[in-house]
């Protein structure tokens, strides 16, 4: 299988599949396929909790699997709202966790949960967040080019609620809000998500508002 990622500001994802190949998107990400290629609604399981919790965030409960039933390679492409950030999930053994609906698409079917989470309600992002495990690579929702942050040890970092995009899944308990009078005045809003290291943590690169 071999993924570009084209474009920009805007970016989008040319994925070749070689014969039997299969790919995962969410639902609303296909572009376009090539003919030969398959494409199967799977229902995310995850028993009458995972229903709810999916009914409660407005998330699909349907991922897209594409299968190349040819002989030769075929190409599809996906995007999301407007760029993509690669995420190699051998590095996260314990998953990652994102905001809700930045799941766009994976190389291999990626176990998909939601986590209640009041830090993330508190925050401005909503009651449910996501929890990704499994192994190839996600591509998540981004803006601009997404910036990677080492915490230490010891470590606090303060990231703006909608600049958030994801951090590995073993981290998850470090993960706070911060609630700061001068950051609402001074129009960084109201709360701030405070994560404590050791944590891999990545935000966008451009504020939207």
């Amino acid at each position: 299988m071999n993924c570009k990622i084209i474009g920009y500001d805007f970016k989008s994802l040319e994925v070749q599949l070689q014969p039997s190949e299969r790919f995962f998107c969410e639902r609303g990400a296909l572009i376009y396929h090539e003919g030969d290629i398959e494409k199967k609604l799977k229902v995310i399981d995850k028993g009458i909790t995972g229903i709810l919790k999916r009914t409660l965030s407005g998330e699909s409960m349907f991922l897209v699997e594409l299968l190349n039933t040819s002989s030769s390679v075929r190409k599809l492409m996906v995007a999301g709202k407007m760029g993509l950030l690669p995420i190699d999930m051998k590095l996260f053994p314990n998953g990652i966790i994102c905001r809700k609906g930045f799941y766009v698409a994976s190389t291999q079917e990626a176990d998909i949960d939601f986590s209640l989470n009041m830090s993330s309600f508190v925050s401005g992002t909503g009651l449910v967040m996501q929890k990704i495990s499994g192994g190839g690579t996600v591509f998540l929702d981004s803006v601009g080019s997404a910036i990677c942050l080492d915490v230490g040890y010891g470590d606090t970092i303060f990231v703006d609620e909608k600049s958030f995009l994801c951090m590995d899944g073993n981290a998850q308990h470090q993960l706070s809000s911060s609630f700061s009078g001068k950051g609402f005045l001074g129009g960084e809003g109201l709360s701030m998500f405070q994560i404590k290291g050791i944590a891999k943590v990545y935000v966008n690169s451009v504020n939207v508002r």
